[in-house]
């Protein structure tokens, strides 16, 4: 039985793109914004692939 796998790179991109987002926007960087964005849709994607995952196995 395989388990599902952190969405790391995916959250990796989330951030970066939110920090690309804020510096071609705002010409600011914000770091805290970024990581309280990525932190949560990282955590949603892998209750995704947790759940997609369970119903192939039924």
């Amino acid at each position: 039985m395989q388990r599902s796998r952190f969405p790391l790179a995916e959250g990796v991109g989330v951030f970066l793109g939110v920090i690309a987002w804020d510096l071609l926007t705002e010409g600011t960087m914000e770091v805290t914004k970024a990581l309280l964005v990525s932190g949560p849709v990282s955590l949603l994607w892998f209750a995704f692939r947790c759940w997609k995952d369970r119903q192939h196995r039924q």
